[in-house]
C-alpha cells in the first residue's frame, strides 16, 4: 500500500511539473473540485495505467484525437501524467469536408499548444468501403489501420483511445440487442494488441468537466447527432429513455455488467484459441480452411467458440449467436453448402474442407441466408 501510495505521489508531482502556469494557477485556486483534481486524476491513472501496462513509460504514446470532448480530455490527461512522448493523431475521414479540415486544424494547434506532436492521417471511407461494408464500419475499420500505420511510424509502444464508460453502455446494450453472447456483453477490451483505452471507467460528462474547470474547449462533431446511426439513437434516444423509465443508473449498471462478464469471455477466448489450435488452423488472413474430419464430433458450443475464435483471427465482423449456432450446424455433417458472413465473406463447405473466403459473386438477397446443395 505505501508502495503504491509513493507511486501516486510520483505521478501526481512529475504531472504538476508538466503543467503551464495558467494551468498551476487553476490548481491551486478553488475552481477545481477535487474529484477533477490534479491529485485524484493522478490516483485514477496510476492504477489504469498499470494494470493496462502503459505506465510506467516504455516509449512514445500514439492518442487518438478527433477534437471532441473525450479524445481532447485524452490528450490533456496523457499530456500531463505520461512522462515518455506523446503524439496526437488524427485521422480525417474524408466524410465531411471543409468540416473535418477545421477539426484536423483545431486538433494541430491543440496538440502544439500542450507540446505535444501532431500526426494527420487522411482517408477515404467513401472510396474504401468494401462491398456489403456500412459506411460505420468503414469508417472504424480504416481509422484503426491508419491509426496503426501512423504508430508503426513513430515508434510507438500504444495507442490510446477516448472511449468511456457511456460507450461501454451502448456496446453492451447494442450487443445484446443483435444477439453477440458474452462476447458482446463485455463492450469494449481495455487493451488489445497496441490499443489500450485509458478512460473506461470515466463518464462523458466527467471528461468534458475535466476539460471545462481548466478552461479548455473541444469540438463537437455534428454528424454524432444524427439518429440514422444506430449508436447515436442508442445514445440520444433509447438509453435516455431507458433512465428515464426503467432506473437512472441504467449506464453504470451496463458497464459493471461488462466488467462481471470479462472473466466469461476470457475462458471463451482461451477455449477458443484451443480449439483453433487441435483444428490444425494457421491460416491468419483469407482464404482460410478447416478440415471437415477435425471437426467431428464436436458439440455445438465448441464449434460455435471456434468459429469465434478464427473470425477474430481473421478480423472479420463477428456473427450473433443464431447466426454462429446456424454455422455450427452447417460444419457438423459433410454436406456441401454456401453461407454468407456478410462484408464480401462467404463460407463454403464440401465433405472434405469448409474455406472462409472473400465472395467470387454477389451475396444472395438478404446476405444472412445459407443454403445446402
Amino acid at each position: 500500500m505505501a508502495d503504491r501510495r509513493e507511486d501516486r505521489d510520483s505521478l501526481y508531482r512529475s504531472a504538476w511539473g508538466r503543467l503551464t502556469p495558467f494551468e498551476r494557477e487553476r490548481e491551486r485556486g478553488r475552481d477545481i473540485p477535487y474529484p477533477l483534481s490534479l491529485h485524484s486524476l493522478a490516483k485514477r491513472l496510476e492504477r489504469v495505467g498499470r494494470r493496462q501496462g502503459w505506465l510506467p513509460p516504455s516509449g512514445p504514446v500514439l492518442a487518438a484525437v478527433s477534437g471532441g470532448g473525450d479524445s481532447m480530455a485524452l490528450l490533456w490527461l496523457l499530456r500531463t501524467f505520461y512522462a515518455g512522448p506523446v503524439v496526437a493523431a488524427h485521422v480525417n475521414h474524408g466524410i465531411r469536408g471543409a468540416e473535418s479540415d477545421e477539426d484536423a486544424r483545431f486538433v494541430r494547434q491543440a496538440a502544439l499548444g500542450w507540446g505535444v506532436e501532431f500526426r494527420e492521417a487522411r482517408v477515404d471511407v467513401p472510396g474504401g468501403a468494401r462491398r456489403g461494408e456500412s459506411l460505420e464500419s468503414a469508417a472504424r475499420r480504416m481509422r484503426y489501420e491508419a491509426l496503426s500505420d501512423l504508430a508503426e511510424e513513430c515508434g510507438a509502444c500504444g495507442v490510446a483511445l477516448g472511449h468511456n464508460r457511456e460507450d461501454v453502455a451502448e456496446t453492451v446494450l447494442f450487443n445484446l440487442l443483435r444477439g453477440t453472447g458474452v462476447r458482446g456483453s463485455v463492450g469494449m477490451p481495455e487493451r488489445r494488441g497496441i490499443f489500450f483505452r485509458p478512460l473506461l471507467s470515466l463518464g462523458r460528462e466527467f471528461l468534458r468537466d475535466i476539460l471545462r474547470c481548466r478552461g479548455f474547449c473541444w469540438r463537437e462533431d455534428r454528424s454524432n447527432e444524427d439518429l440514422r446511426h444506430t449508436r447515436n439513437f442508442l445514445r440520444h434516444s433509447l438509453l435516455p429513455l431507458v433512465e428515464e423509465r426503467v432506473n437512472e443508473r441504467a449506464v453504470e449498471h451496463l458497464a459493471a455488467f461488462a466488467e462481471e462478464m470479462r472473466a466469461y469471455r476470457e475462458d471463451e477466448e482461451r477455449r477458443g484459441t484451443e480449439l483453433l489450435a487441435a483444428a490444425g488452423v494457421e491460416e491468419s488472413g483469407l482464404p482460410a480452411g478447416i478440415a471437415r474430419s477435425r471437426l467431428a464430433g464436436l458439440p455445438d458450443s465448441d464449434r460455435v467458440l471456434l468459429i469465434r475464435a478464427l473470425a477474430r483471427r481473421l478480423g472479420l465482423t463477428a456473427l450473433s449467436r443464431v447466426r454462429s449456432l446456424e454455422l455450427a450446424r452447417l460444419l457438423e455433417g459433410r454436406e456441401r453448402f454456401s453461407f454468407a458472413w456478410g462484408g464480401g465473406i462467404t463460407v463454403c463447405g464440401d465433405a472434405r474442407r469448409v474455406t472462409w473466403a472473400r465472395s467470387a459473386a454477389p451475396r444472395p438477397e438478404g446476405g444472412g441466408l445459407c443454403r445446402k446443395s
